[in-house]
Formats: structure tokens, sequence, C-alpha cells
């Protein structure tokens, strides 16, 4: 039985591993945090120690290119965010807990409307 070589390849998603879709730019914070393997696994299970290592060497062996397209990928979700009505990013402030008790209000508020409840005085 032939086991598969475990490659860095480029599918258009950026370098990722050629057993699944584990991108460089997913382990990059790890790296940078010096986590241990075990740690990297507490997050993402399915990556192996091999796996880990090649995603370890490929960053320190490109390490500035790695960097550069970090920020590109920023400066695009950044470009994103701002493109986005601003009714959208209203909240941005919040934390992720306030998001959700607000999306909780607001959908507890829609189902009352839909059940024909009314919450204006009588």
């Amino acid at each position: 039985m032939k086991t598969e070589t475990i490659q860095i390849v480029d599918h258009g998603r950026g370098p990722q591993l050629s057993t699944s879709r584990i991108t460089v730019q997913d382990l990059l914070p790890y790296y940078r945090d010096g986590v241990s393997n075990e740690e990297i696994r507490r997050w993402i299970p399915s990556l192996t120690d091999d796996e880990i290592a090649l995603l370890k060497d490929y960053i320190r062996a490109h390490y500035e290119e790695v960097l550069q397209s970090e920020r590109e990928i920023k400066a695009y979700h950044d470009r994103m965010r701002a493109a986005q009505p601003a009714w959208t990013r209203a909240n941005d402030h919040l934390s992720i807990e306030e998001r959700k008790a607000l999306l909780r209000k607001k959908l507890a508020h829609r189902e009352a409307e839909k059940n024909g409840a009314d919450d204006s005085p009588g």
C-alpha cells in the first residue's frame, strides 16, 4: 500500500497541504506564537506531526512572502468590510457575546412578529 507524499501545493487559495485544505496562513498564528504540535492539534485536530512540520518548514523558508500574503489578505478583508453598507458595520465595536445577544433579540422580535405579537401599547 502506497502512502501519499505530503507536499505544499497551490490550488488557487495560496500554499496549502496536498493532504487537506489547511493552508500556510491557517498555521501562521500558531507558528508565530511558538505553540506545540499538541496545542495546534487542539484547534486543528486533523493535522499530523509530519504535516505540521512541513507547514512550519515552509513558513520558515518563505517567511517574508508568507507575511506579505497575510498583509494582502488583511487588506482585502478590510476593503470588503469597508464596502459593506454602514448599517452592517454599526456593531463592529461589540464583543462576540454582545453581538450574539443582539442577534438573539432580533430573532425573538422577528419570531414574535411572525406569530402576530404586537409590542405596541394597547
